[in-house]
Formats: structure tokens, C-alpha cells, sequence
């Protein structure tokens, strides 16, 4: 009997083991598989909007894969989807919908974040609120003195985006009519440089993403409507558009793991929703 207890108790312990084994070792739980690491490089660039958000989401993707360089650049939402287009990039981030020339183009659009659009003016003007009509007559040059706003007894300076601006395309388009801005106005080829302009120059209009919106110039409000989130996403703010990554063909390899990483609900909630309004709200 007691050689049979003896078997019976060997028997029982190989079991255990088979069993803890199989438990991932003493019930740490299932060993998850490894994700294959990723290397190489990947090229961005576009808009100066979509600029901040693509190099913070870069040094981030970086630091979680040390073997992947990404290098972002500026240049505008046109020189983005010409870059992507023709293969100098992988990635062409842009501020505006394709042109309908460019729909043919065999790109792929990755909506990243809802962006908004304010009209600014230097800090020291008094005036709070402007209609669509008279800022369509603003920066269209029909009216040129802030008197006939409601200012002071001063000539208006306009301030504007380069030709290249994805942020000038939706605000010619939604602000002016597709009119052609006044001649003589100040252009600029960044968001950050209007602000800059816009505060250092008195009695100065312009306008910006809400991205770059900060206390060293004013805002005003359009139609009676504030620029904010809540107002672009409610659609009672006018002035608002997607941001897109557009890619020629399906997002594949680098590409998709960045623009994935992009969207993902940490980046989403964490660095978009910052300034924008995230995919992950919409």
C-alpha cells in the first residue's frame, strides 16, 4: 500500500507542475505575445496646423520605438498633398478637404482632429463681435476704418495666410466667399506668426486655428457665435474643419502604425484634445 501511495503522490505532483506550467507559471496568466518591433524612417509634412500635433505624436512614437526615425515638416496643406502624392513623403497632413484636381490623386484620408478657426485683432481694439458681412467687407477691403464697426477712428490692418495655407483656403472659402483678400494685407506663412503679427501691430485683424489662441491677441466672436470646441462641434460656430494625414493608397507598414498611434484614445485624449477636438468626441 505504501508503494502505491508513493506512486500516486508522484503522479499528482507531475500533474501540478504540467498544470502550473500551463497557467503561465504560478497564475501570473497568459504570456502575452510580443509586438514585432518596428524600424526604419517615415516623412511628414504639410501644414503648419497639423505641424505641433505630428511632432509631439513623433517624439512620442519615437521614444515607444527606438528603432523608427520620423521627421516632420512644414510647408502648408498644398505642399503636403503634393509631397504625398508624388512619393517625396509618406505622409501629407493637411488643414482642408482635396481640391477637386487632387481627388484623383489616389490618396487616402485619415481624419485626425476637428480644428476651429477664430478671427483675431490686436489686443487694444475695442470692438467684440463682427458679422459675416463684415468680415467678408474687412478683408475684402470694403471696409477699411474700424469706425464703420463700431471702433475707433482707425484704419484696419489685415493680416492673412500665405496661398499655400490649408487655414486661408477654409477661410476664403467659408469666411469671404471664395473673394480675393484685400491688396496690401500682411501675409503670413505660419499660425504662429499672425498671433505674432496681430499682437505687435495696432488695430490689426487676422485669423488663426484655435490651436495658437492665447491672451496676447483678442478674439472675436463671429455672428455673435465664440470660437470653441463646443460651438464648432453643435455646428453654431461656422468658421471649423477637419484635420486630415492623407497617404497615397492604404496607410501600410510605418505609415499606419504612426497614423494608428494618432488616433489612438490616449493621444486622442491626451495631446489632441489640448487644443482640438478629438476624433474620439465626434
Amino acid at each position: 500500500m505504501t508503494g502505491r501511495k508513493t506512486v500516486f503522490a508522484v503522479v499528482a505532483v507531475a500533474v501540478l507542475i504540467v498544470l502550473a506550467a500551463g497557467c503561465g507559471g504560478g497564475g501570473g496568466g497568459a504570456v502575452e505575445e510580443e509586438k514585432p518591433k518596428l524600424s526604419g524612417t517615415l516623412n511628414l509634412s504639410g501644414s503648419t496646423t497639423v505641424l505641433p500635433i505630428a511632432q509631439e505624436a513623433a517624439e512620442m512614437f519615437m521614444d515607444e520605438n527606438p528603432g523608427v526615425t520620423v521627421n516632420v515638416q512644414g510647408g502648408g496643406s498644398s505642399v503636403g498633398i503634393s509631397n504625398v502624392a508624388e512619393g517625396v513623403v509618406d505622409i501629407g497632413d493637411a488643414s482642408r478637404d482635396l481640391k477637386e484636381e487632387e481627388k484623383n490623386l489616389g490618396l487616402v484620408d485619415h481624419k485626425i482632429a476637428l480644428d476651429v478657426i477664430a478671427v483675431i485683432a490686436h489686443k487694444d481694439v475695442p470692438v467684440e463681435n463682427l458679422t459675416k458681412d463684415q468680415v467678408k467687407a474687412i478683408f475684402t477691403g470694403k471696409m477699411t476704418n474700424w469706425k464703420e464697426v463700431g471702433g475707433p477712428d482707425q484704419a484696419i490692418r489685415v493680416v492673412i495666410r500665405d496661398e499655400a495655407s490649408g487655414t486661408r483656403e477654409m477661410f476664403d472659402e467659408k469666411a469671404l466667399g471664395k473673394e480675393k483678400p484685400v491688396a496690401g494685407a500682411i501675409e503670413c506663412n505660419s499660425n504662429g506668426i499672425v498671433r505674432q503679427t496681430v499682437s505687435s501691430t495696432p488695430y490689426s485683424i487676422g485669423y488663426i486655428s484655435l490651436g495658437y489662441l492665447d491672451n496676447s491677441v483678442k478674439a472675436l466672436k463671429y455672428e455673435g457665435v465664440t470660437a470653441d470646441k463646443e460651438n464648432a462641434v453643435n455646428k453654431t460656430y461656422p468658421l471649423s474643419r477637419y484635420l486630415h494625414m492623407f497617404t497615397k493608397g492604404e496607410a501600410t507598414g510605418l505609415a499606419k502604425a504612426f497614423i494608428d498611434f494618432v488616433l489612438s484614445e490616449r493621444f486622442q485624449n491626451e495631446v489632441v484634445a489640448r487644443e482640438y477636438i478629438p476624433m474620439t468626441q465626434i
